[in-house]
């Protein structure tokens, strides 16, 4: 029995033994590591489904998340990834719980996502100034309602048929046909005394409440100070185009109390520079068949590199040959690319509101060296005006028939007026001569390298809103954006060259019919029935790439379109040269003194007094920038506004 019971208790025992488990195996955790980082957008539920916990025999067990965090707080939190098995076994496994915002390709419409132009649009909504929706089908009114609009310019005659601007004014009343604009007739030509005789036709209209809703305005300080002009800076606010105006050209367009912004150029004519390869490769300085040894600067030239091709021409000079190196006309905008003084031009410092030349010492050099080249037989027009400048130019071999240096190919390097720009490349091609266009040379140390530009003005008038007219003036101003920096508007006008282009060259298809022996095509903006920089119209404010890539200096013209490709340069395509321009320093047509006293200041009759009468530029300046600040104290203390 003794035995028996033994067996029993050991069979007891081992059942024991081995009916308990030993394995401590705790659950796992995959899809994530520890110290990793889970992300979750703000507001949502943490989503664990790419995450499981299971235990040792594979079963799926339940994830709890341990720590602090609060789902609509956007923060990076420490927390932990906690599951239990049924054993009583757990694991912990530390992460990043990272709460983020959407991204605005997630959710567009967040308040972060919005552009500055997009909360202006919806400010001035609210005030019920823009995009005006009074039946609410998601149409703006100034798009449907129909709208009359009174336009006065003069610009480019006053026949209609022919004229660049009207043509794309009807460009935009195609688009917008519920909106008809027609042109002033009392503003197209006709006044006396210029900008100052049209200034005092538009104070009558505006007194009579007959000025235009859109008016060509050169006299942006005292149209302003009269009460003339609409403020448009809730368009240019609420315009995502209207971002890409260059910083210049905005100081042009603000008022001189940068309070408002009185008009938009239409129009930007500035200097560009020009070199005569063809005289330069008579004079082997150029080698066009060798590109790698044509003893050319770059077009990213610096001012020093300008002043040595200079003195390569000036030395063919002195040995007797009617040669002249030309420069660059810095003259009216020296003391800004020479002395950084702001804006600078015709000296005017226009943050100090007054002439700040006389200290431009470095402006007063150039000016300086430029009469003591005269002096010594550099520059043509000097030897036919200097006193024994005639002796001078008849002792210079080959200069017996030149009545142009540029024009008849004589001289390396000048500059050329965007206005003038085909007129000037016509003469060149006419008489054999290849030139070359140059963005303005890296200003030296100390100055700022720029140009500046004249900027003509469209101006919108003040009664609309006196009459709270906010859909005709939106429908007004959608009409200047179409002429000034708008990409549709500039791409119409631009359009307009090869519209005119092909039906000229269709015309001279059909009269090849009828005489074969006619010749090929030459295009209207060459031979002088059009003048393509009307078309053109200089450079746009506009930096936006979209409105570059279609400038027609940029662009090109095609094939077979009738000579225009004689004004395409290289230089033109360089974005550094495009933003030159498009930043260019303008004429300080908000400033109510200057327009008024800056002509009494005139650079090259200082030089002409350095010249003929040995003075230097500290003998002269300071008097003049004196006697200048006194006319424009003088003309403040009797400004009417």
């Amino acid at each position: 029995m003794k035995k028996l019971a033994l067996v029993s208790v050991a069979m007891v025992l081992s059942f024991i033994l081995f009916g308990c488990s030993t394995d401590t195996t705790p659950p796992t955790i995959s899809g994530i590591s520890e110290g990793q980082t889970l992300e979750v957008k703000v507001g949502e539920q943490v989503d664990l489904g790419a995450i499981t916990a299971t235990d040792k025999d594979g079963n799926e067990l339940t994830i709890t998340i341990i720590g602090f965090y609060d789902i609509n707080v956007i923060d990076e939190y420490d927390v932990s990834l906690r599951a239990k098995d049924a054993d009583g076994f757990t694991i912990s496994l530390p992460i990043k719980l990272s709460v983020r915002a959407e991204t605005c390709e997630e959710n567009p419409d967040q308040e972060i996502c919005k552009s500055d132009a997009e909360k202006a649009a919806e400010m001035y909504e609210a005030l019920g100034k823009y995009n005006v929706d009074d039946n609410n089908n998601d149409v703006p009114d100034w798009q449907e309602d129909t709208i009359e609009l009174d336009m006065g310019f003069s610009y480019y005659g006053a026949d209609d048929a022919t004229n660049a601007v009207w043509m794309n004014v009807q460009k935009f009343m195609e688009k917008y046909p519920n909106i008809s604009v027609t042109r002033n007739p009392t503003f197209t030509s006709g006044w006396e005394d210029g900008d100052d005789g049209l200034l005092e036709i538009q104070i009558a209209a505006s007194q009579s409440g007959e000025l235009p809703e859109i008016f060509f305005n050169p006299k942006g300080a005292e149209t302003f100070d009269k009460g003339m002009t609409l403020d448009l800076s809730m368009y240019i606010e609420t315009d995502e185009e209207a971002q890409y105006i260059t910083p210049n050209a905005l100081t042009g367009m603000r008022t001189y109390d940068n309070s408002e912004i009185w008009g938009i150029p239409w129009q930007g004519v500035g200097p560009i520079t020009a070199i005569n390869l063809t005289l330069l490769e008579e004079l082997g300085i150029y080698n066009p068949t060798d590109p790698d040894n044509d003893n050319l600067p770059g077009y990213d030239w610096t001012y020093e590199e300008y002043e040595e091709l200079r003195d390569r021409i000036a030395a063919i000079n002195e040995f007797g040959q009617c040669v002249f190196p030309g420069v660059i006309d810095f003259s009216y905008f020296g003391a800004n690319y020479f002395d950084s003084v702001p804006n600078g031009y015709r000296g005017y410092n226009i943050d100090t509101g007054y002439f700040d030349f006389a200290g431009a010492t470095n402006y007063g050099n150039w000016l300086q060296e430029v009469a003591a080249e005269a002096k010594a037989g550099l520059h043509w027009y000097d030897l036919t005006v200097m006193p024994g400048g005639q002796a001078i130019l008849d002792g210079l071999q080959g200069c017996e028939d030149i009545t142009n240096s540029w024009t008849d190919g004589r001289r390396g390097i000048n500059t050329i007026y965007l206005w003038a720009f085909n007129a000037e490349v016509n003469s060149m091609v006419t008489k054999g001569q290849e030139i070359d266009i140059y963005p303005y040379p890296v200003a030296p140390e100390g100055g700022t390298t720029a140009t500046y530009t004249y900027h003509d003005y469209y101006s919108l008038s003040k009664k609309l809103e006196a009459d709270e007219d906010w859909v005709r003036a939106q429908a007004a101003y959608e009409l200047v954006k179409w002429l000034t920096y708008g990409e549709e508007g500039l791409e119409s006008r631009w359009g307009l060259i090869d519209e005119i282009n092909e039906e000229a060259r269709d015309a001279h298809e059909l009269a090849l019919l009828d005489d074969p022996e006619l010749g090929a095509f030459v295009s209207p903006f060459i031979t002088g029935d059009r003048y393509l920089m009307d078309f053109i119209q200089g450079w746009p404010i506009t930096s936006n790439p979209n409105v570059m890539a279609i400038h027609p200096l940029v662009a090109g013209f095609g094939e077979n379109s009738g000579g225009l490709d004689r004004y395409e340069f290289e230089a033109f395509n360089l974005p550094e040269f495009q933003f030159q321009m498009s930043n260019a320093n303008p004429y300080p047509r908000q400033i109510p003194a200057f327009a008024s006293v800056a002509n009494d200041f005139e650079p090259w009759d200082i030089k002409d007094d350095m010249r003929d009468l040995s003075l230097s530029w500290e003998n002269i300046a300071p008097e003049i920038e004196a006697t200048l600040n006194e006319d424009v104290d003088k003309f403040l203390q009797q400004y009417s506004k």
